[in-house]
C-alpha cells in the first residue's frame, strides 16, 4: 500500500535571544537551512513543506519547485512568544502554523518532521521502512529518560493534529518540560497507532542549535540495530499505559526478530 508522506522542515533563521540556543548567527543558520533544503529536493522525491517563523523569505530561489507543487514555502511572524518557554515551544508553533496553511500537509497521511538545518542522509530508507508497516505506525528514535529525540520523526497526520499539537501548551523549557518530553508523553498515552522505533540508524549531519556540536553520520549494522529495536518495541509495550500492541503485530515483530537473529 502506497501512503502519502510529506517532509516538514521547521526553521527559525533569527532566534532573537532564544534561551538554550548556542547557534544564533542568522547568516550561518540561513546557509544551513538552504543546504538542507537543497539536499531534500535533490535526493528525495517527496513533497516538502518549509516553514520558517521569523519572516525570512528566500522562496524566490525555489520558484521552479513551488510552481510545480513539489515545495510549499511558508514564513510568518511566529517568534514573538514568551521566550522563557524556549525553542521547543517555538518549534511546535511552527508545526501548528504549517498544518493550518499547508495544502500538502492537510492531504498527507504521514508527517516526516525534520529539524530544518539538518540533513538525514538515509531519510528515504526510513520512510520506506515505515511504508512497509501493515498498520498506522509512529516511528521515532527510541525513548531515553522519558524523552524522544525530536530531530527527525515520522507520525501519522491524525496523531499530530488530534494528539500532539493540542498538547504543545505544556512545553516550557524553563520549567524543564521540553518538546521531547511532550512527544514522549503523547506517544505513551496514545489510544491508537502502533509505535515502533526506527529500524535503521538515522544518519544525521549538521549542527546542534542548542549546544553547537556537530552531528556526523556513522554507518551501522542495520540488521543488528533492527533486531534490537524490534525487541525494544516488544518490551516498551509494557510501559504504555493506554495501549497494547495488537496480537497480530506482536507476532509479526517476533517473527521478524527471529529472521534478523538468523541473519546476524
Amino acid at each position: 500500500m502506497k501512503r502519502r508522506y510529506v517532509i516538514l522542515l521547521t526553521a527559525c533563521v533569527n532566534p532573537g535571544g532564544m534561551p538554550f540556543t548556542v547557534l544564533t548567527d542568522s547568516s550561518e543558520r540561513l546557509s544551513q537551512y538552504r543546504a538542507a533544503l537543497d539536499f531534500y529536493l535533490r535526493e528525495t522525491s517527496y513533497p516538502i513543506v518549509f516553514c520558517e517563523n521569523t519572516q525570512c523569505d528566500f522562496s524566490d530561489d525555489y520558484k521552479q519547485y513551488i510552481e510545480t507543487g513539489r515545495l510549499e514555502y511558508i514564513t510568518f511572524d511566529g517568534n514573538n512568544f514568551d521566550k522563557s518557554r524556549g525553542k521547543g515551544y517555538g518549534e511546535a508553533i511552527i508545526m501548528a502554523e504549517a498544518f493550518s496553511r499547508s495544502r500538502l500537509l492537510m492531504s498527507c497521511e504521514y508527517l516526516v518532521k525534520i529539524t530544518g538545518r539538518l540533513v538525514v542522509r538515509n531519510i528515504s530508507a526510513l520512510i520506506k521502512d515505515n511504508n512497509r508497516m501493515i498498520t498506522s505506525t509512529i516511528q521515532t528514535f527510541y525513548p531515553n529518560n522519558n524523552m524522544i529525540d525530536s530531530r527527525v520523526f515520522i507520525l501519522p497526520r491524525r496523531f499530530v493534529t488530534v494528539v500532539f499539537l493540542p498538547s504543545k501548551k505544556h512545553i516550557n523549557d524553563t520549567n524543564g518540560v521540553f518538546f521531547e518530553h511532550v512527544l514522549f508523553n503523547t506517544i505513551i498515552s496514545r489510544q491508537s497507532f502502533v509505535y515502533i522505533p526506527f529500524l535503521k540508524v538515522p544518519l544525521i549531519e549538521g549542527m546542534s542549535g542548542s549546544k553547537g556540536n556537530k552531528y556526523t553520520s556513522v554507518s551501522a549494522d542495520n540488521n543488528r540495530f533492527a533486531f534490537d529495536m524490534i525487541g525494544n518495541a516488544l518490551r516498551i509495550d509494557k510501559k504504555m499505559y493506554s495501549y497494547r500492541l495488537p496480537v497480530a503485530i506482536k507476532v509479526l515483530l517476533f517473527l521478524s526478530r527471529c529472521f534478523l537473529y538468523l541473519r546476524k
